[in-house]
């Protein structure tokens, strides 16, 4: 069984002064595109479904249909194995990802013209078609993006990632938000306003892989090296168990679609209180995402990904105490809950994505790439619509349930994909347990220490004669 693949690239390396061009753009393209994410997707995506009439068996659909749409990343791999500029491919079908969603922009235009199935109908067409954009588009930057980094700093580079686009999506769906509540007495015209605002950042970001060094691959010629290289990744072990724990991570797409919902049409927030809610679990992730790359660097990514796995999985049962009507209790309540998981969610986000690019090398990372983006999107396809057709048919059997129950089910499956990550091998990576019980104690001391001596520093307080 392969443990570990070669370290060698067997692209062309740009040189160091493009690649440190390419690392400052790659920030910048992260910025981008969390404002084209915070505009397009998340609360304003089930905001505007509802708006159209949409149920909980349509959210379910909504949340289904994308990852049923990931076997077109193996046709990205393809190509990419093939010597296909990885630069072109990304750079053409980032494009397209914004320009599909002005047609959903232009839903609000169309008026009586269409019925309401209809525009559910176009809505689902259009987040079925950047799905399929953003798996070519995905797939290549991915694997491109794994030569100019060097694994040495991967672990900060990808922390420092999270911080940027995290801090601008957090104050863009803060802000916006705020704007939709202004807007509502227009309907559904606020969400195209956020739509095609949104849109013109996507098409920026995809702009900005212009200037970047293309690292071409080398032109296959043999017969089967698509397979060839998927065998491989079949055979690299360490690569099969995370596939494993993060499958069983992305069961928790169970809630996927409905923790917007529940908090918009059950719990009656706002669109500024859920973007504030966010926004401080946001902060959260920004401020450990860089420490924990620091420590992916110096531990391995092992016990940062169990740590983070056991940090948030418990946070999905505050919501028992936040029922529907209760925003009062929702705003006293999760914002807690949101920061201790987001805690751990950064853990887990950068300890994974680090991973793959340590468990793979240049040449076929792709292919596995893709076979590993099925794999756990496949798996957890059907799991939003479930969830829909689950909480209908209790709610219509008598039972008292609501979305909750999906929220439930997320933090079970945290915790399982914990054990699962607990048989995932990394060579020189030490154990979870001493990371707890070892080092993080040591750190909070130093840092209760530091907080002990703060006092007097600042001249607030002074030693006593005895202390003296």
């Amino acid at each position: 069984m392969t443990s570990h693949p070669p370290a060698h690239a067997e692209g062309i390396h740009p040189a160091p002064a493009a690649v440190a061009r390419a690392v400052r753009l790659t920030y910048a393209q992260m910025m981008l595109g969390a404002v084209f994410g915070a505009s397009t997707g998340g609360m304003f995506l089930i905001g505007f479904a509802l708006s159209l009439g949409a149920d909980n068996i349509y959210l379910g659909l909504l949340g289904t249909v994308p990852p049923c749409l990931v076997a077109f990343q193996f046709l990205a791999a393809y190509l990419v194995e093939r010597g296909i500029s990885r630069k072109q491919l990304t750079f053409w079908f980032a494009l397209a990802a914004p320009l599909c969603w002005l047609l959903v922009a232009a839903i609000p235009f169309m008026g009586e013209r269409i019925t309401p199935l209809s525009r559910l109908g176009i809505l689902l067409g259009v987040v079925a078609l950047v799905t399929i954009s953003n798996q070519f588009s995905g797939n290549a930057r991915a694997s491109w993006l794994g030569e100019l980094i060097h694994e040495s700093r991967r672990g900060r580079f990808f922390g420092t990632c999270t911080l940027f686009a995290g801090i601008v999506g957090m104050v863009f769906a803060v802000a916006e938000g705020g704007f939709l509540d202004f807007a509502r007495a227009h309907g559904t015209m606020g969400f195209a306003a956020l739509f095609i605002f949104g849109s013109v950042f996507g098409l920026a970001m995809a702009m900005l892989n212009l200037p970047q060094p293309d690292c071409p691959l080398p032109h296959a010629t043999a017969k089967g090296v698509f397979w060839r290289h998927l065998r491989e990744g079949l055979r690299n072990r360490p690569l099969v168990i995370l596939a494993l724990a993060q499958a069983v991570m992305s069961l928790g797409n169970v809630a996927a679609p409905f923790n917007a919902a529940y908090m918009l049409r059950d719990v009656k927030l706002s669109f500024f209180g859920i973007g504030v809610l966010n926004a401080l679990a946001t902060i959260s992730l920004l401020v450990t995402a860089p420490m924990w790359g620091r420590l992916i660097d110096r531990f391995g990514c092992r016990p940062i990904l169990i740590t983070g796995l056991l940090i948030a999985g418990p946070m999905a049962y505050a919501w028992l105490l936040v029922p529907p009507g209760a925003w009062q209790m929702a705003y006293t309540v999760m914002p807690v809950a949101n920061v201790i998981c987001n805690i751990g969610m950064a853990a887990v986000t950068v300890a994974i994505t680090t991973l793959l690019y340590k468990l793979t090398s240049p040449r076929g990372r792709s292919v596995q790439f893709a076979g590993y983006g099925v794999f756990v999107s496949l798996v957890s396809a059907p799991m939003p619509l479930l969830g829909g057709v689950i909480v209908n048919w209790l709610q219509s059997r008598g039972w008292h349930v609501d979305l909750r129950l999906t929220f439930y089910g997320w933090g079970l499956f945290m915790l399982m994909a914990a054990g699962v990550a607990y048989f995932l091998p990394e060579p020189r990576a030490i154990r979870t347990r001493t990371l707890v019980l070892g080092y993080f104690p040591g750190l909070l001391m130093r840092w209760w220490s530091g907080l002990a001596i703060l006092p007097l520093l600042l001249g607030l307080v002074r030693p006593t004669d005895d202390e003296k």
